[in-house]
């Protein structure tokens, strides 16, 4: 088993540019995990590296440590928890960078050792590791089994298959952790951490190895959730339609609302197509939801693609319109924009709602602001014919009931067509 320090995984193909990031998430095997394949569907899919493309301002690192040694010490011998939990935390630390903010992902006895890392971290006078305590704003445990009697049959049951051969009566038994669990209830009410705990509903051979009982941390808020699969393949989803990916995404979308200030710009990522304009950033199609309407989707795909006319970057553009006061907020609300439209990509009827907008914008714009950018308007006049001819009707037509669309997301429709070289704000 591995037992490497945090290993980053990266989107495929590999964001050229990628933004600052805001929220770092680690993976933790479990016992006879692996810090590659556990999470591995088949040996071209891993959901780690969809997480990676999926979140441009989340970086994923996966976490391996000696399961042998874990293994030893549940059954009364080996390494203790305190070191493997010490040993992960100053992995974690000794990154050259580090995200503000920090969610941990445990499979199975992995959990464990996350939540002796959290307490030792707790418990520590080093500066790194309260730092690494401090910034973990999410812990999401796949089946690992948290308190009592019954976990403590669990843990035996895991050991010993591991090992192949009968254990010693547990070390890490009844009382431990429950002892364990109830710092771990405290410390993530003290911290106002978001906690998510899954269980599986099939059995593992034979066996059903950590059910709704012995999944729950006894966290306030947190209801275990079951998924219709084993204890081995819950950590491993297939598809991105697969129910746990996509509870883990909306998760980690609810964690970035919560640590993203929302005057903050929000950065843009993606990888740039040979000649796209510096700074723009385009969503894989191969992500794009394909049982929507194929206008839609053509129409979609088109404004997402930078065109081949006038390859100049957005700042370029707007400086030589005579516009240089508004780049840094054309820029933020580029940015914004292309971030909603990663966001909701998978979601048939956000990328309908989307293209119409972008088309309606386009239509608008051509028809009437192009005109007078052509006949040699003044800004002001041309800014008055953009609000009144494409702001005000686009805000109109597109709020409905699914959600208010707003002057500023127009705009940034706006920024991020002339962005991909679909919209002229000068004559040129």
């Amino acid at each position: 088993m591995s037992n490497d320090g945090p290993v980053e995984v990266f989107a495929r193909p590999r964001l050229t540019s990628p933004p600052a990031a805001v929220l770092d998430i680690v993976f933790v095997h479990g016992l006879g995990g692996d810090q590659f394949e556990t999470w591995r569907s088949s040996k071209e899919d891993s959901w780690l590296e969809w997480l990676a493309t999926d979140f441009p301002t989340c970086r994923i690192f996966t976490v391996g440590y000696d399961s042998a040694k874990f293994a030893n010490f549940l059954s009364g011998d080996g390494a203790s928890i305190q070191d493997l939990a010490l040993i992960m935390a100053d992995g974690l630390a000794s990154r050259e960078e580090r995200a503000p903010h920090t969610l941990l992902v445990a499979h199975s006895l992995g959990g464990l050792i996350v939540k002796q890392m959290l307490r030792r971290c707790a418990e520590s006078l080093s500066p790194d590791f309260i730092e690494i305590g401090r910034s973990v704003t999410g812990v999401a445990f796949l089946a690992t089994p948290h308190q009592g009697a019954q976990a403590a049959k669990t843990l035996d049951l895991l050991v010993r298959q591991f090992l192949s051969k009968q254990s010693k009566q547990l070390a890490y038994g009844d009382d431990n952790l429950v002892d364990l669990n109830d710092f771990f209830r405290s410390w993530a009410a003290r911290q106002d951490v978001a906690v998510r705990a899954y269980f599986e509903t099939e059995k593992t051979y034979g066996v059903h190895v950590v059910d709704k009982v012995t999944a729950n941390p006894g966290v306030t808020g947190c209801e275990p959730i079951g998924v219709q699969t084993d204890h081995i393949a819950i950590c491993k989803p297939a598809t991105r339609t697969a129910p746990i990916f996509k509870s883990m995404s909306s998760f980690i979308r609810q964690l970035l609302k919560k640590v993203t200030p929302p005057a903050a710009g929000i950065e843009t990522a993606g990888m740039k197509e040979p000649g796209a304009s510096e700074g723009q950033a385009t969503i894989a199609s191969d992500d794009i939801p394909t049982e929507i309407d194929a206008e839609i989707l053509a129409d979609f795909q088109y404004y997402m693609t930078p065109a081949e006319e006038d390859r100049r970057d957005l700042e370029q553009k707007l400086a030589e319109a005579g516009r240089s006061y508004a780049i840094n907020d054309a820029k933020r609300k580029k940015e914004r924009f292309n971030m909603m439209l990663q966001r909701h990509i998978a979601q048939p009827s956000a990328v309908t709602r989307y293209a119409k907008l972008m088309a309606d914008v386009e239509t608008r714009f051509n028809r009437h602001v192009a005109r007078e950018i052509a006949d040699g308007a003044d800004i002001a006049a041309v800014d008055r014919v953009v609000q009144e001819h494409v702001v005000e009707p686009c805000v109109s037509a597109h709020s409905t009931g699914e959600g208010q669309i707003t002057a500023g997301l127009v705009d940034g429709a706006l920024y991020y067509l002339a962005g991909n070289c679909h919209l002229a704000w000068d004559h040129d």
